[in-house]
C-alpha cells in the first residue's frame, strides 16, 4: 500500500515536471520568434531609410540601462557661495546659472581646445565643481566650447548641466555660462533603455529625418524631463544629430530612452506643496522624490500617447505618399488617357510630400 502511494507521488511529480518543461519550451520558442520578428522589422525599416538616401553608420541593437534622476534647487545656494570665491573673473548668478567674464581673455589651442580649458575646468579657483565635467567635442563649435556634467556615468544634454565657454572672433575664451545639477540622485533602480538602433528608427518614424540627410551620431545621456519648484527629474535620452541636405548646421533631436518618445519641450510642473516649510528630514525628502517620480511617469505616459498618435499619422502619410507614387508610375505605362490620370495622382503625391 505504501509502495503504491510512493509510486503515485513520483508519477504525479514527473507529470508536473513534464508539463513545466513543455510550457517553458514553448515560451522560449515564442520569445525567440518574437525577437527574430523584431530584428527583421528593424532591418526592413533601416533598409527603407537607406532607400530614402539617409546615410548612417550601423547602429547598435544592444539595450542600455539608466535611472530617473532627481535634482534639488536648494543646492543653488551652495553653488553661489562657491562662486563668490572664484578668482580672475567677474561672476554672477542668474536663474540658477553662473555667468562669468574672465578679466583677461584666454588664448585657445584651436586644434585641441581641451588642452587649454582642462586646466581651467579642473582648477577650483576658476570653475565651481569643474571636476564633474568632461569636454564634449561633438557638440562644441567655433563660437562655444561645451563641457558636460557627468551623472551616473552619462553626460547631461541640458544646459542646466553644462559649461559653455564663449569664443570671440580672435579665437579667445572671454567667459562662460555654467549650469550645475546639485544633489543628483537616482529615484529608483536601473531600468532597461531602448537601443541606439530603435531610437534612430523612432526618429525616422516620427518623420523628423528628411530624405538625403546624414545621421552623424546618436549618444545616450540625460535630459531634463520636468521641473517643479523644488527640483527637476532627468531621464535617459538618446541625443541624435542630423545633417540635412539643405541645412548648413546640425539639427539635434532627443528620444526618451525609456519610452521612445521624441522630446521637444521640457515639461514645467508647478509644485502643489507649500514652499514655506523648509524641513529637511529624510521622510519629507522621500516624499518629494516619490512625488517627482510619479509626475515624471505621468508626464511620460502622456507624451507616449501623444507621440504614438503622431507616429501613426506620419507613417500613414508616408505610406499614402509611397502608394500614390507607385500608382502614378504604373499608370504612366498605360494609354494616353491613363497618363493624364497618372499626372493628377503624381501632383497629389507631391502636394502631400510638401505638407509633411
Amino acid at each position: 500500500m505504501d509502495f503504491k502511494r510512493i509510486e503515485l507521488i513520483f508519477l504525479t511529480a514527473f507529470a508536473a515536471l513534464d508539463i513545466f518543461l513543455v510550457i517553458s519550451f514553448f515560451q522560449n520558442n515564442s520569445d525567440v520568434h518574437s525577437t527574430s520578428q523584431g530584428a527583421s522589422h528593424n532591418a526592413t525599416i533601416l533598409k527603407e531609410m537607406r532607400d530614402d538616401s539617409i546615410s548612417f553608420s550601423k547602429p547598435s541593437n544592444k539595450k542600455g540601462q539608466g535611472y530617473y534622476i532627481s535634482t534639488q534647487t536648494s543646492g543653488n545656494k551652495r553653488l553661489k557661495e562657491k562662486m563668490e570665491s572664484l578668482t580672475a573673473q567677474s561672476a554672477k548668478m542668474v536663474n540658477g546659472e553662473i555667468i562669468s567674464t574672465f578679466n583677461t581673455p584666454l588664448t585657445l589651442n584651436t586644434k585641441s581646445p581641451e588642452k587649454t580649458l582642462n586646466q581651467i575646468v579642473n582648477d577650483s579657483n576658476q570653475i565651481v565643481n569643474g571636476k564633474h565635467y568632461q569636454y564634449d567635442a561633438k557638440t562644441s563649435t567655433g563660437s562655444q566650447i561645451i563641457y558636460t556634467q557627468m551623472v551616473s556615468g552619462q553626460r547631461i544634454f541640458s544646459r542646466s548641466g553644462q559649461i559653455r565657454f564663449k569664443i570671440n572672433s580672435g579665437g579667445q575664451v572671454v567667459g562662460y555660462t555654467q549650469g550645475y545639477l546639485t544633489d543628483a540622485n537616482p529615484l529608483r533602480e536601473k531600468q532597461d533603455t531602448i537601443s541606439q538602433e530603435r531610437a534612430i528608427i523612432w526618429l525616422y518614424q516620427y518623420n523628423e529625418v528628411p530624405n538625403e540627410s546624414v545621421i552623424k551620431w546618436a549618444r545616450l545621456g540625460y535630459t531634463r524631463l520636468l521641473s517643479i519648484q523644488k527640483g527637476s527629474v532627468y531621464v535617459p535620452t538618446w541625443y541624435i544629430a542630423v545633417h540635412g541636405k539643405s541645412s548648413a548646421t546640425l539639427q539635434y533631436y532627443r528620444i526618451n530612452a525609456f519610452t521612445g518618445v521624441i522630446m521637444k519641450y521640457n515639461t514645467q510642473v508647478q509644485s502643489s506643496s507649500s514652499s514655506s516649510s523648509s524641513s529637511s528630514t529624510a521622510e519629507s525628502s522621500s516624499e518629494d522624490d516619490s512625488s517627482l517620480l510619479n509626475q515624471a511617469v505621468s508626464s511620460s505616459k502622456r507624451a507616449v500617447e501623444s507621440s504614438t498618435q503622431a507616429s501613426v499619422q506620419a507613417t500613414t502619410r508616408r505610406a499614402y505618399s509611397s502608394s500614390s507614387t507607385s500608382s502614378s508610375s504604373t499608370n504612366a505605362v498605360s494609354t494616353s488617357s491613363s497618363e493624364s490620370t497618372s499626372s493628377q495622382v503624381s501632383s497629389s503625391s507631391s502636394a502631400s510630400s510638401e505638407v509633411h
